[in-house]
C-alpha cells in the first residue's frame, strides 16, 4: 500500500480564489470540533467524538453529517470496509485542502457503495483531496453509477479537487451510447458540470496514480450530460500515471477542458462493454496528450481507436504515446465540418499492429474546414495480416503527412484526397492506393525488430533505426517540432531528422534468439526478414532470387550452383536439445543431394532436411565429424515441378527423429545423440567435411525453424497448409499464438481463463457466456470472399441462446458466425455487411449435450457457392451461398459482431481452431475431427 501525500505537478497553477462562485450547501455540523477525524468499521463507535484513533467513529453517517473546512483530515482506518455512499459536506480552500485518506498499517480501507448513486460524492464543493482508499461500487443490476463523483450545479468554478493512488475497481454504472448523452455521472472517476447553464466549471483538478479495473462504462470522465455548447474553463487539469483496465467504454475523456494535461496513464484491455475510444478530447484546446500506452481498446457500437480528437477541439497535441493491438486503430478525428477538429498535430508516437478492423488514421471526415492537421514522424508497424487500412475518409480542410514510417505487411490501402504527403517511407505491401510523394522511401528502413514491441513504453526501442537505414536524415525540417522525439533525442529545427518516431543515430542490431520464420514475402532486395521476431535476418546470396511463392507471394529460387542459396549469419536453434525444421519446397531437379535447411557445425551439419536418390529424407548426425554415424527416414518420392510441405523434428524426450510430407508421418526412428552447432544458419544448402554442399536446386518457401518439438497435430496443421491454428494451449498468461505466424498473438479479453485441460494438447480457453469475454487476433487468419475452412473442438457448459465459437469481425457485422444457436450447431454467413444483410444458414441434424467435446467445422465453397457444415467429421448440411464478401477485420474466439458490437458470447470451453484458405477434403476433415 503507498501513501504519500499528493504531488502537485508542476503544470498546474494555483487556483485564482475570485473565480470562485460555489453555493454550498447548508448541513448540520457535528458537536465534534477536532481537525482530524477518525473512522474505524471495527473498533469506532458513532457515540464517540472520532477525534483520535482511540475514539473512532464507526459508521458513515456522521462523516456525512459534517460540515468539514480547510485543513480537516477524514481517515478510514487500513483494512477497515464500509457500505453505502460517502457525502461530507463542506469546502476547502486555495491555502487547506480537506482529505480523505487511511490511518494505521495494513490494506487500503474499502467504501462499498453497494449499488449507490456514486461511493464518494462531493457536490458543490471544491478543495478536496482523496487518497490512498479502496473504491467500489458494485450491484447485480447495471445503473447510472459512480466510484467517485464529482458534481458542480453552481454558476461558476470549483477548484482543488486531486484525487490520487485510490484503487477503483468493479463498478456497476451504465451508459446508453445512443440515447445523445455522456457518461459523465457514471464512471470510475467523473466529473459533470450542468447543462443548465454554460458557465460551470473546474480549475486544478489533478487525477494522478490511480489504478481502475473493471469500471463501466468507462474510466475517468470530465464533461458533462450533454457534452456540447459549454465555455471551456476545465482549467489546470492534469490526468497523470493512471492505470486503467477492462474499463467497460472509455478509458480517459476530457470535455470543456483548457490545455489540459494528459500523460503516463497506461490504458489496456477496454471498450468491450460501451462505446467508446480510448483516450479522448472534445470540446477543448490546446490539449496535451502524451507519454501515454493504449492496448487492446476495443468497442461495443462506435469509435474505439486508441485516441480520438472530436467536435469542438483546437491545438490537440497527440505526441510520444504507444500504442499497440488496437483493432480501431490509433487515432480517429470526429466528426463534420463545422464540427470536428482544428488545428491538431500527432506526432513521434509509435502504433503497432493498430488497425486491423479500421484504419490507423481514421475518420479524416472529422478534421475541420479552413483549419489544419499535422501527422509527422509517426512510426505505423502493421504485421501479416492486418489488412486495415493506414487512412480513411476524405478532410475538410489539408492533413499534411510528413517524414512518417509506415511498415506494412498486410492489404489494407489508403484514402489521400485532400492530403499532402512529403518525405514518408512505405515499406512492405504496396498497394495502388499508395500516396503520391515526391520524396517518398520505399525500401527496407532497417527497424531493430519489427513486431518486437510488447508492453511498456520502453519496448517500442525495436522501431529505432539500423546503420544503413535509408531513414536516417531523409525527413523534411518541420517548424515548431517539438523539439524531442518519442526517445527523448533532440529533433532539430534546421538539420533533417530522420524519417519515423526515432531521431537518434543508428544502433546495432537486435541479438537474434532461438527460432525463426522465414515468409520470403519480399520479393525484392537480397534480405528476407525473420517474421518470429527474433531478428535471424537471412541473406539471399548472388545466385539466388526470386520467384512464385507457394504461402504468399513469393519464394526464393535457387539453381544448384554454389552461390544460389541463403545465410543466416546467426544459430537459429539450439541443435543438442528438441527441435523442428520445416519448408515448402518445389524441386525443380531430383537428382543428387539437396539440403532445404540445416546449420553449420565446424565440420558438418547436424541435420540435413533433404532431398536424396529422389526421396524426401531427414538426417541426422551424431557428432561434428564426416565420420560419424547418423539417422535418417525417408520419406515419399517426389515430382518436380510440384510443391511438398517438410518437417523434420527431432524430440529429445523420446530420442526419435520423424519426418513428416504434407503433414504426413512419414516414420520415426531412434536418436540419442544430438550436439550442439553454432554456425550460420542455411537455406538451400548443408555443410560436410568443412565444405558448402548439397546446393537445392528449387524454389523455398515458408522456413520455420522451432526450438521444440512439434507434435503430430502441428505437424499437420503445417503440412495441409492451415492458414491458422491456434492451439490454446499456453496455459498461462493472457496472450496465445498462431502456430503458422502468419498474424499478430491473440489475447483474452473479460473473463475467459484457461481452462486447465483440453480436448487436443494440454489446455483450452474457459468461457463463461458474460459480455466482452473472448479471444480476439488483430488480424484477419482468412479472406472471406475466398473458399475457406474453419473448424474448432468445442464442450458447452450452457445449451441457450447464440454461442459463436469463431469468426471474423467486419465493421458492422461478422461475415460468418460458426455457432450454437437453438442448441444445435450451426453455421450462418451474411450476405453482406450490414444488420438487415440476408443469412444463410445450415444446422446439425441433431442437439448438442453440455459437458461433451464436439469437433465443428464450417467450409465455404466459392466454387460450388455452397455452405456446409460438419460435426465430428460428419456432414449435416449443405445449403446455396453465392455473396461471400471480405472483412479485413481481425478474428473472433468465442464471440461474434453484431451492430458494430461483440455478440453471441461462448459459455464453455474451445480448443485447437483452425483456419484454410480453401475447402477441405473429407480426409482432411476427418483427420481434424479424429482428435
Amino acid at each position: 500500500m503507498r501513501r504519500w501525500p499528493y504531488r502537485v505537478l508542476a503544470v498546474v497553477a494555483s487556483a485564482a480564489a475570485g473565480l470562485v462562485l460555489a453555493i454550498v450547501p447548508s448541513t448540520t455540523a457535528s458537536a465534534a470540533t477536532c481537525t482530524t477525524y477518525y473512522v474505524s468499521s471495527s473498533s469506532g463507535s458513532d457515540s464517540n467524538d472520532g477525534c483520535s484513533s482511540s475514539s473512532p467513529w464507526q459508521t458513515l453517517t456522521n462523516v456525512n453529517s459534517t460540515t468539514f473546512t480547510a485543513g480537516d483530515q477524514i481517515l478510514f482506518q487500513a483494512g477497515g470496509s464500509w457500505s453505502g455512499e460517502l457525502a461530507p459536506q463542506g469546502s476547502g480552500s486555495s491555502s487547506g485542502q480537506i482529505t480523505i485518506s487511511s490511518y494505521g498499517s495494513g490494506a487500503d480501507p474499502i467504501l462499498n457503495g453497494a449499488g449507490a448513486t456514486a461511493t464518494i460524492a462531493l457536490t458543490d464543493q471544491q478543495y478536496w483531496t482523496i487518497q490512498g482508499l479502496e473504491i467500489t461500487n458494485t450491484s447485480s443490476t447495471t445503473a447510472l453509477r459512480s466510484g467517485i463523483q464529482l458534481q458542480n450545479d453552481t454558476t461558476g468554478i470549483l477548484s482543488g479537487i486531486h484525487i490520487v493512488d485510490n484503487d477503483v475497481h468493479d463498478v456497476s454504472g451504465y451508459w446508453n451510447a445512443k440515447a445523445s448523452v455522456q457518461p459523465s455521472t457514471s464512471s470510475g472517476i467523473a466529473f459533470n458540470v450542468t447543462d443548465d447553464n454554460t458557465t460551470s466549471g473546474w480549475d486544478d483538478v489533478q487525477i494522478t496514480d490511480n489504478t481502475l479495473t473493471h469500471t463501466d462504462p468507462g474510466g475517468i470522465y470530465i464533461g458533462s450530460l450533454t457534452g456540447l455548447d459549454h465555455d471551456i474553463n476545465a482549467t489546470n487539469v492534469v490526468i497523470d500515471g493512471n492505470t486503467i483496465t477492462d474499463a467497460g467504454g472509455n478509458d480517459i475523456v476530457c470535455v470543456f477542458c483548457d490545455a489540459p494535461v494528459v500523460q503516463n496513464n497506461v490504458a489496456m484491455d477496454n471498450g468491450r462493454r460501451y462505446s467508446g475510444a480510448g483516450l479522448w478530447t472534445a470540446w477543448s484546446t490546446d490539449g496535451l496528450w502524451q507519454y501515454n500506452e493504449v492496448a487492446r481498446q476495443y468497442r461495443k457500437y462506435s469509435d474505439g481507436a486508441a485516441f480520438d480528437i472530436d467536435n469542438t477541439t483546437s491545438g490537440t497535441v497527440v505526441q510520444y504515446n504507444w500504442t499497440h493491438d488496437n483493432p480501431y486503430g490509433f487515432t480517429q478525428w470526429c466528426c463534420s465540418s463545422g464540427f470536428g477538429a482544428s488545428s491538431s498535430v500527432i506526432r513521434y508516437n509509435i502504433s503497432q499492429n493498430d488497425a486491423a478492423s479500421d484504419a490507423v488514421f481514421s475518420g479524416m471526415g472529422g478534421v475541420d474546414s479552413g483549419t489544419t492537421a499535422q501527422v509527422y514522424n509517426n512510426t505505423v508497424y502493421m504485421g501479416p495480416g492486418n489488412n486495415g487500412s493506414v487512412t480513411t475518409g476524405t478532410p475538410n480542410s489539408a492533413v499534411t503527412f510528413s517524414n512518417n514510417l509506415i511498415y506494412k505487411l498486410g492489404t489494407g490501402g489508403y484514402t489521400t484526397g485532400n492530403t499532402t504527403w512529403t518525405n514518408n517511407l512505405f515499406y512492405g505491401n504496396h498497394p495502388s492506393s499508395e500516396p503520391t510523394d515526391a520524396n517518398k522511401i520505399t525500401s527496407d528502413p532497417l527497424l531493430v525488430l519489427p513486431g518486437g514491441g510488447s508492453a511498456g513504453r520502453s519496448t517500442a526501442a525495436v522501431y529505432k533505426l539500423r546503420s544503413g537505414s535509408p531513414a536516417l536524415g531523409a525527413g523534411a525540417v518541420i517548424s515548431s517540432n517539438g523539439g524531442l522525439d518519442y526517445f527523448g533525442n533532440t529533433v532539430s529545427s534546421t538539420a533533417a531528422p530522420n524519417i519515423g518516431a526515432y531521431n537518434g543515430a543508428a544502433v546495432s542490431a537486435a541479438t537474434a534468439t532461438a527460432g525463426a520464420y522465414w515468409p520470403f514475402e519480399e520479393g525484392t532486395g537480397t534480405t528476407s526478414a525473420d517474421r518470429a521476431v527474433h531478428a535471424n535476418t537471412a541473406t539471399l546470396q548472388s545466385g539466388a532470387s526470386w520467384t512464385t511463392g507457394k504461402v504468399g507471394s513469393y519464394a526464393v529460387n535457387l539453381t544448384g550452383s554454389s552461390t544460389s542459396w541463403v545465410d543466416v549469419p546467426s544459430t537459429a536453434i539450439d541443435t543438442s536439445g528438441s527441435y523442428t525444421v520445416s519448408a515448402w519446397v518445389k524441386p525443380t531437379t531430383l537428382t543428387g543431394n539437396q539440403t532445404y535447411a540445416s546449420i553449420d557445425g565446424t565440420n558438418i551439419s547436424p541435420f540435413y532436411l533433404q532431398l536424396s536418390g529422389g526421396k524426401f529424407t531427414f538426417v541426422v548426425r551424431s557428432s561434428d565429424s564426416g565420420s560419424a554415424t547418423y539417422k535418417l527416414v525417408t520419406g515419399t518420392t517426389a515430382v518436380a515441378g510440384t510443391w511438398y510441405q517438410l518437417t523434420g523434428v527431432y524430440d529429445n524426450s523420446a530420442h526419435t527423429i520423424a519426418l513428416y510430407v504434407n503433414g504426413t508421418l512419414q516414420g520415426t526412428t531412434a536418436f540419442s545423440s544430438p550436439w550442439k552447432a553454432t554456425g550460420d544458419t542455411t537455406i538451400g544448402r548443408a555443410k560436410f567435411n568443412g565444405g558448402n554442399v548439397d546446393f537445392a536446386n528449387a524454389a523455398i518457401d515458408d522456413v520455420r525453424m522451432i526450438p521444440r518439438a512439434v507434435t503430430a497435430r502441428e505437424a499437420y496443421a503445417l503440412g495441409t497448409g492451415a492458414a491458422g491454428y491456434f492451439q490454446l494451449d499456453e496455459g498461462t498468461g493472457t496472450t496465445f499464438s498462431n502456430l503458422l505466424g502468419n498474424t499478430s498473438d491473440g489475447y483474452i479479453e473479460g473473463d475467459t481463463t484457461w481452462a486447465g485441460s483440453g480436448k487436443v494438447g494440454s489446455n483450452s480457453l474457459s468461457m463463461d457466456g458474460t459480455s466482452g469475454t473472448m479471444g480476439i487476433v488483430p488480424s484477419s487468419v482468412i479472406d472471406t470472399g475466398q473458399s475457406y475452412s474453419v473448424g474448432a473442438w468445442v464442450k458447452l457448459n450452457s445449451l441457450t441462446g447464440n454461442q459463436t465459437f469463431a469468426s471474423l469481425f467486419g465493421t458492422k457485422v461478422s461475415p460468418f458466425y460458426l455457432q450454437l444457436s437453438g442448441g444445435k450447431f450451426t453455421f450462418v454467413t451474411r450476405g453482406n455487411n450490414s444488420n438487415t444483410a440476408t443469412t444463410y444458414t445450415v444446422q446439425a441434424t441433431s442437439s448438442a449435450t453440455t459437458g461433451t467435446w464436439y469437433h465443428v467445422l464450417a467450409m465455404y465453397d466459392s466454387s460450388a457457392q455452397t455452405i456446409s457444415l460438419y460435426v465430428n467429421g460428419t456432414l449435416q448440411a449443405s445449403t446455396a451461398f453465392s455473396s461471400a464478401w471480405t472483412t479485413k477485420g481481425g478474428t473472433q474466439i468465442g464471440a461474434a459482431t453484431y451492430n458494430q458490437g461483440p455478440v453471441d458470447f461462448t459459455n464453455g470451453q474451445i480448443d485447437d481452431v483452425n483456419f484454410y484458405q480453401r475447402v477441405l477434403t473429407s480426409t482432411e476433415i476427418a483427420a481434424l475431427a479424429a482428435g
